[in-house]
């Protein structure tokens, strides 16, 4: 199974504080303007869907700084993020200038609030309603986006799912993990271990895997 090591999040008084202080201005401000990417939200999946894990959002600073690490040129380059929530790592992806953004969202509340974010903000960016354990149409993307939706059976599925669209399409396929507690799956998978970061927001290790363009004859 490969090693299971699990990163641990910085939960200090003082980091705790300095978290709630930074959501409330940023809460009060999306309001006036009519967004919500807030944390606050319990929806029936994660309540109910095994595997499937709550709605954690990237802070946006944190977000741009870990697009602004991949070695890829944003007006070439697919962006998806999987358990995209309310779309806050898709409007980071779109004002960047990514060539094409999409989010895959399960939940159907928030499936609403992300699509309405991208709407008011008048952002090209692609909120997309499907199961990880399903959809598959990965081929117009180079670069996939995690915040730890999901447990080990999700994973091996999606894994696979980017195999098979490497297969048809045959380019660099980065995966960027934050909080990477199943990262050893893409090792096995035949990705490789390229950068590793650390979210200074959330107190989470970043992890950046590549599986590299197939070489032929």
């Amino acid at each position: 199974m490969g090693n299971q090591n699990l990163p641990t999040g910085n939960y200090k008084p003082t980091v705790r504080a300095r978290r709630w202080a930074r959501f409330m201005l940023n809460y009060i401000g999306e309001k006036l303007r009519g967004l919500d990417f807030s944390m606050v939200y319990v929806g029936d999946l994660q309540r109910n869907v095994e595997h499937y894990h709550g709605y954690s959002m990237t802070d946006e600073k944190e977000m741009r700084r870990i697009l602004g690490t991949v070695p890829l040129e944003p007006a070439k380059t697919g962006f998806i993020d999987l358990g995209c929530g309310k779309g806050m790592c898709l409007k980071c992806a779109a004002q960047m200038g990514y060539k094409k953004v999409a989010g895959l969202e399960l939940d159907q509340g928030l499936l609403k609030i992300g699509r309405r974010n991208m709407e008011k903000l008048g952002l090209d960016a692609q909120v997309i309603y499907g199961n990880a354990m399903e959809y598959g149409d990965y081929d117009d993307y180079d670069l996939f986006y995690f915040f730890n939706p999901f447990g080990p059976p999700v994973f091996e599925k999606v894994i696979g799912f980017m195999l098979e669209s490497q297969q048809r399409r045959n380019r660099d396929i980065w995966a960027v993990y934050n909080h990477p507690v199943s990262g050893y799956l893409f090792e096995e998978a035949g990705f490789t271990a390229k950068l590793e970061s650390f979210d200074n927001t959330r107190g989470f290790n970043v992890k950046y895997y590549l599986l590299p363009k197939r070489k032929t004859p």
